[in-house]
């Protein structure tokens, strides 16, 4: 086990990783349950699907706001991790990996924004997004490989792959743009990579992991994820069956109607 400044170069983009993962999840949520009652087309046509309304995200004061923090706490990380450096003596990129992980976030977070000012086409930040998990199994992998620690080693490596899924689950959702359980899948995955990093940072401080029950542990906070996913799905069917009436609706007789105020919706939420 190492300090607490180990503990916290793992906790910080843990949180970092949490929060934005849990507030999509969220607001995936809200935006199902809106629509679910927003909805009462007279000519007995579909209703457009969350996907057909909010992937990609058409919200620009959301993608606006995601990329300005996700810039300005992997600003932070690098300056900590090169003023960290510097401070022990050791020259601004012994912690080169470190930064580099930091980098391909911030990278994120400018397409962000250059997406919500429509300087890039739709959903760049998310094939962005897919490519950068694909960078950062390659760094988690690397850095797994070189611990002494069969347990840490393990750790990291199971890091490097949660974030090759995550990197596989936005890709295919922005390939296939329709699919609900994709979009879900990849914000649940960087959920879990922050649970995981979390606990990676854990190990390091004040926990003594045996390697036969690293993989138990993922086990544990994956199942812990995907309860929450079954939990709020179970939401969502009894708001359909218990709070439909009494909302507020909206009645479509046109295609061009449709997709006006499937535009509105997404703005507003």
């Amino acid at each position: 086990m190492v300090g607490y400044q180990s503990f916290l170069g793992h906790a910080l983009p843990a949180m970092s990783f949490v929060g934005i993962g849990g507030f999509m999840l969220a607001l995936t949520l809200k935006r199902c349950r809106d629509l679910s009652t927003s909805y009462n087309n007279v000519d007995g046509s579909e209703s457009p699907s969350f996907c057909d309304v909010h992937n990609p995200e058409r919200n620009s004061q959301i993608l606006h706001g995601l990329g300005i923090i996700i810039m300005s706490l992997t600003t932070f990380g690098m300056i900590v991790e090169a003023g960290g450096s510097l401070k022990d003596g050791f020259g601004f990129s012994h912690q080169l990996a470190h930064q580099a992980l930091y980098l391909c976030f911030f990278f994120v977070g400018a397409v962000a924004c250059l997406e919500a000012r429509k300087l890039v086409i739709p959903d760049t930040s998310r094939v962005v997004l897919s490519f950068v998990f694909l960078l950062q199994y390659v760094l988690w992998n690397e850095h797994g490989r070189m611990k002494d620690d069969p347990s840490d080693a393990r750790v990291h490596l199971l890091q490097a792959h949660i974030n090759l899924a995550a990197a596989l689950a936005f890709g295919y959702s922005t390939y296939c743009p329709k699919s609900l359980l994709a979009y879900v899948a990849g914000w649940s995955l960087m959920l879990l990579n922050g649970l995981w990093m979390f606990t990676a940072g854990l190990t390091l401080y004040c926990i003594d992991i045996m390697t036969h029950t690293v993989g138990a542990a993922l086990v544990l906070e994956a199942l812990f994820v995907a309860a929450m996913l079954i939990l709020g799905a179970v939401y969502l069917s009894w708001h359909q069956e218990n709070d439909g009436d009494g909302k507020t609706s909206v009645s479509f007789s046109k295609a061009g109607e449709d997709e006006t105020a499937e535009l509105d919706l997404a703005e507003r939420y």
